[in-house]
């Protein structure tokens, strides 16, 4: 199915319903009319990809009564079935549904944009029922009165959201094998979701503040960067140029830089690819089975260097077992050396005070 939603036609002003009042069933249907009126008329055994909505006038659209999308099979059989239903709700949109603010009967693939807001007042923000595979782009409001904002259903759904996306209420990626994208150069917030196998970090500075315990791959990728100060389950790989610092994650493979912050906890393996980066600035990684250091580098950054903790080793990683050595260290020490040393579970730092240079 198509993922791009072509502009539909705006309804002349005398076609639309009065400003102060909100849309009824014979409104929607005046305004459907003028913005079909001219359009070439469908032939016996036409076949259609999809079905196109924009909902974008300035007032909202109130659909409490017709909240539903459905398709049902026609009597010509597949010649005239639909294959998608594409909706997109701008940003002067407000739909509202007497229970889901979307639903959809699972028929065919429903494919979302939003950058207005969606409410159910009595249910889910958005229900897509049914097995197919969904895709939901947010970078409005989807809003739930009950716990739950978003409900994928069955189906390997795709979930990506902006900068600006939000969630009131719970994120279900329901059956399937479900994807999570955060994708926005500038970045933005995400606080989690259920029933999320894979969580990808396109682009901009995202900060977890939920938990993706269902993840089983995902990645950070070139040029994007992960705050996380939730969990995340399965294994996350940083690629070269990527950022990931902070959080609870099962298993953490590194080519890019992995910040230490006191919140950072593997709880399984570590592994650190050569050219990575292990950024330190005193709060130690706790990892709970291997680090692997493979030739990776220390880089230690440190904002005060008369900080007393600094007068005596301190833990850098606290593994189960450490496997390897970093291949070097930096730092922006100015009257400090840090010199390293390893045992067979953990990797410390001591620092010693420079010799005054004599003028």
């Amino acid at each position: 199915m198509a993922q791009t939603t072509s502009q539909a036609p705006t309804p002349p002003p005398t076609h639309l319903p009065p400003r102060d009042a909100p849309a009824n069933q014979n409104d929607i249907a005046t305004a459907l009319k003028g913005v079909f009126d001219g359009q070439p008329e469908v032939t016996t055994h036409a076949r259609f990809s999809s079905v196109s909505i924009t909902l974008n006038n300035g007032k909202g659209l109130d659909i409490d009564n017709a909240a539903k999308l459905i398709s049902s099979t026609p009597p010509t059989g597949v010649a005239t079935s639909l294959r998608g239903i594409e909706i997109l709700n701008s940003a002067t949109a407000k739909t509202v549904g007497e229970k889901n603010g979307l639903a959809s009967s699972g028929l065919v693939p429903v494919w979302l944009e939003n950058h207005g807001s969606i409410t159910g007042k009595n249910g889910a923000g958005v229900k897509l029922d049914g097995q197919q595979d969904d895709e939901v782009i947010n970078a409005g409001l989807i809003a739930g009165s009950q716990g739950l904002a978003l409900d994928l259903g069955g189906g390997n759904d795709v979930l990506i959201v902006k900068n600006g996306g939000r969630f009131e209420g719970s994120v279900d990626g329901g059956s399937g094998t479900n994807q999570v994208i955060l994708d926005d150069t500038q970045g933005g917030h995400f606080d989690g979701a259920s029933q999320m196998q894979h969580l990808w970090v396109s682009s901009g500075t995202w900060t977890l503040t939920g938990a993706v315990a269902a993840n089983q791959q995902g990645s950070v990728y070139s040029g994007a960067t992960l705050i996380n100060q939730s969990k995340i389950g399965g294994s996350m790989t940083v690629e070269p140029g990527a950022t990931y610092s902070g959080g609870t994650v099962t298993n953490l493979d590194v080519a890019g830089t992995l910040q230490l912050d006191p919140a950072a906890h593997i709880e399984n393996d570590l592994r650190m690819q050569k050219g990575s980066t292990l950024a330190f600035s005193l709060n130690p990684l706790k990892v709970g089975n291997t680090a692997h250091l493979d030739g990776a580098t220390l880089s230690i950054q440190i904002d005060n260097e008369n900080d007393p903790r600094l007068s005596q080793p301190l833990s850098i990683i606290d593994a189960k077992q450490i496997d390897g050595q970093f291949a070097g260290v930096t730092s922006n020490l100015k009257t400090l050396t840090p010199e390293l040393t390893y045992s067979p579970g953990g990797v410390f730092v001591t620092f010693k005070r420079n010799e005054p240079t004599v003028a």
